[in-house]
């Protein structure tokens, strides 16, 4: 068992975390990988649910390429009715979903795969607007840290709507909502 039989590749690979805590936590996540035919990771760790979760050491994750997933999962946590199953946690369309061994460090953490299973075999072409979405949501959700990042989010905002299909651009329209419910005035001018 190793990293590509899941979909992994080498570089960073973006996928829904899932931990669990008090309830079930979701989060888009960058697993890096060096070599996807071995069985190790590791992932960048910022202060939130998911970190306080890893320190349980395990972390779920599901590959999927489901963009209004991405998009709820980056401000908030997919409810029950997202999940074909709770144990393991697998969200609804996941084209394989994998089980690690989460050791934390200082901001790092290193996984080990354990489990995994491959769902879904589907052929898919890169889509332009899924990519740029996804780099939207990593700017996005660093805004109350840094507002200036309100240009990229733009920039690849302009992307998608050009390069997206319907679910991309319902995907953007996910992500405005929530940084309207979530940003202050002065950025929101920015916005709109």
């Amino acid at each position: 068992m190793k990293l590509s039989d899941f979909g992994f590749t080498d570089g960073i690979n973006e996928v829904i975390g899932i931990t669990v805590g008090k309830w079930i936590n979701t989060a888009p996540l960058g697993i890096i990988v060096e070599n996807p035919e071995s069985r190790f990771a590791k992932l960048r760790i910022y202060p939130s649910h998911t970190k306080e979760n890893l320190k349980k050491g395990i972390l779920h994750v599901n590959i999927i390429n489901n963009p209004i997933v991405f998009a709820i999962s980056a401000f908030d946590d997919l409810s029950e009715g997202w999940f074909e199953s709770v144990d393991p946690p697998i969200i609804r369309g996941a084209l394989s979903w994998c089980k690690f061994k989460a050791d934390l460090r200082n901001g790092w953490v290193d996984l080990e795969l354990l489990e995994g299973k491959v769902l879904r075999k589907e052929l898919r072409t890169v889509n332009r607007g899924f990519n740029a979405l996804v780099e939207a949501l990593v700017h996005a959700t660093r805004l109350k840290q840094n507002p200036k990042l309100i240009e990229k989010v733009k920039y690849y905002a302009e992307i998608v709507e050009k390069c997206g299909g319907r679910r991309e651009k319902e995907a953007l329209e996910v992500m405005w909502n929530y940084l309207k419910k979530i940003l202050h005035k002065n950025c929101l001018d920015r916005v709109e």
